[in-house]
């Protein structure tokens, strides 16, 4: 219940279109019962008065006839482009609220989300909560409001009818649909998880097809594919029988009560209590009443379906984020770490371990260490990617909350020391205002499906091509760009198809120089270059960010790199083992040594 009523407020904003949407509904659904008795009524009359000879007026009921039929017609096309309309706007709205809502979240949870899992909840089970409304909500609300008004003029004409129709609308619009509703909920639940396993094996399939056949396992993974597929047609087959057999009893229900209504009304046919034109119309009448809850049953079949994958979305927006509590603007000056240990949630042993570290304004520095030692742990704390401070403890207990609640003292103590900018904690600073000081170029860019002056303009949007080009230039690209057909404006496929891997990282750091950052970090910026491309790519970066007065921060193992920089951090297994220039550090350190020999 809570997530049906959480789902009916994410509605809200379309809940003018949808009301007015349902009024056209009950408006067209009783026009059409109305037309339908009216009509027979109309026909027996004049039947009787070509028999008989007698007159009738037939300007009155013709004109009923007409105005009805044009209620009906007028009034299901405005119901169906309004409640489309309505829908429309509704998932359009709950795709933007869940993305909204999902940004946030992956800086902190995206170890645990898989891509094909993403894709599923936002696609797929967004799109099944487009049966919500249409096929929900709407038929329930007709439902309420039609019966009673159909009874109500039934028992007009026969109150024994009338509880005869009361009793038929409540087993074909309650009874049948609560049975399905208890038939479908487990395998509404299972369809939807399917889906999105499906989804999420063919997406992280297609994305490692490579690695799937240079191992010669992709038979084992189509077969993988197929018997997830058999299992996701197995549960839809048995839906599809509950509704079959659902809709195969309720039509013979509703001949059944026909004839229940005939059965009794020609008692008081045959002593005229009841004339013939009148026995037609309420025949008529009660036949085509069932409209009013004939979509009943797969409405609570589809709820669970559409419940199961709000539940789905939600587990996901409901995980705690820290909230941004920064206010302070960032401003350009000294960087520190002082004290600073880290540990990620459900980690016993810390990833970083009384950090002390300074980066002067303008200063150059990169960072050298062995996989796991801590280099994108850090870089990740000052980007903001990650919560320090109280925030930090807030998401460490949400986590230890799930997993082992007495953990909670330890994990507090494997967090503490802090981090400013310019003597501002890094905690009291705004999100967007950090991330408009702090620009970084990571080794999982992502070049956009777009032309490659639009993946430039992710990092300013009102650049000139005439800067583009500057940049470009710096990178040693410009020229393949500029020998392309269309220059800039030349289409990249999906992840920057049509770049060799050298280019798209060129691109990538060009990026980076467009931004009015005061601090770039690159990590491993000219992994894979060749010398010559290294030596002047990293040149131009030099004079660049000198000339921008901008901080430079490398990951790096390259000492082509590393000859240019003031200082070099060393890193071991989240402690900084040593600190110093070139240098000082190939003369005095073995670790260091050590690790520009293994790169």
């Amino acid at each position: 219940m809570k997530v049906f009523i959480r789902l009916i407020c994410l509605l809200k904003p379309q809940l003018p279109l949808m009301l007015l949407g349902a009024l056209l509904s009950v408006i067209t659904v009783l026009a059409n019962i109305s037309l339908l008795a009216v009509s027979g009524w109309f026909i027996t009359l004049m039947a009787i008065a070509g028999t008989t000879g007698i007159t009738v007026n037939y300007f009155t009921p013709a004109a009923i006839i007409r105005f009805l039929a044009i209620v009906r017609t007028a009034g299901r096309y405005a119901e169906r482009m309004l409640t489309h309309r309505a829908t429309f706007n509704a998932l359009a709205h709950l795709r933007h609220y869940f993305y909204q809502q999902l940004e946030p979240l992956l800086p902190y949870y995206r170890i645990n989300l898989r891509s094909g899992d993403l894709l599923a909840r936002l696609q797929q089970d967004i799109d099944n909560l487009d049966n919500f409304y249409l096929r929900v909500l709407l038929p329930i609300v007709v439902a309420l409001i039609s019966v009673p008004i159909v009874c109500y003029a039934l028992a007009i004409f026969s109150p024994t009818i009338a509880w005869v129709m009361l009793a038929a609308f409540l087993i074909v619009g309650l009874v049948f649909p609560v049975i399905s509703y208890l038939a479908s909920t487990i395998l509404s639940q299972e369809k939807s998880h399917l889906e999105s396993h499906l989804t999420e094996e063919l997406v992280n399939g297609i994305g490692a097809i490579k690695t799937l056949l240079v191992y010669q396992v992709s038979i084992s993974y189509q077969r993988s594919i197929a018997n997830i597929t058999k299992q996701y047609y197995g549960v839809r087959y048995r839906l599809v029988k509950i509704n079959a057999r659902l809709t195969a009893i309720i039509f013979l229900l509703i001949h059944l009560s026909a004839l229940a209504c005939l059965l009794l009304l020609l008692p008081q046919l045959s002593t005229g209590e009841v004339d013939s034109k009148s026995l037609v119309a309420v025949i008529l009448l009660v036949l085509v009443s069932f409209e009013t809850v004939s979509s009943m049953p797969l409405a609570l079949q589809l709820l669970p379906q559409s419940l199961a994958s709000a539940a789905r979305l939600f587990a996901i927006i409901d995980k705690e984020i820290p909230v941004d509590i920064g206010v302070e603007r960032v401003k350009h000056g000294d960087i520190h770490f002082e004290n600073f240990t880290f540990s990620y949630p459900e980690k016993k042993t810390p990833s970083l371990i009384d950090i002390n570290l300074s980066i002067k304004a303008g200063e150059k520095v990169a960072i050298i260490g062995a996989s796991g030692a801590g280099k994108s742990t850090l870089v990740n704390l000052l980007m903001g990617f990650w919560p320090t401070g109280q925030a930090l403890s807030s998401i460490n207990a949400s986590f230890n909350s799930l997993t082992n609640p007495s953990s909670n003292a330890t994990e507090s103590k494997n967090n503490k020391g802090r981090i400013t900018i310019a003597d501002c904690d890094l905690s009291l600073i705004e999100h967007e205002s950090l991330r408009q000081h702090i620009a970084l170029m990571s080794q999982q860019g992502h070049i956009f499906e777009a032309s490659i002056a639009d993946n430039l303009r992710l990092a300013k949007h009102d650049a000139t091509h005439e800067e583009m080009r500057k940049v470009c230039q710096l990178v040693n690209i410009i020229d393949f760009i500029e020998g392309l057909p269309k220059g800039l404006d030349t289409w990249l496929g999906t992840s920057g198809a049509g770049l060799s891997g050298g280019q798209a990282q060129r691109l990538q750091i060009a990026q980076l120089l467009l931004r009015s950052a005061s601090v770039l970090i690159l990590d491993e910026p000219t992994k894979g270059l060749d010398r010559h491309n290294e030596e002047q790519i990293m040149r131009n970066i030099l004079a660049h960010v000198k000339q921008q007065q901008q901080s430079l921060l490398v990951i790096t193992h390259k000492p082509l790199m590393l000859e240019k920089m003031d200082k070099i951090i060393v890193m071991q297994q989240g402690e900084i083992v040593a600190q110093g220039s070139h240098s000082q550090l190939v003369n005095n350190n073995d670790y260091y040594q050590k690790l520009l020999n293994y790169f």
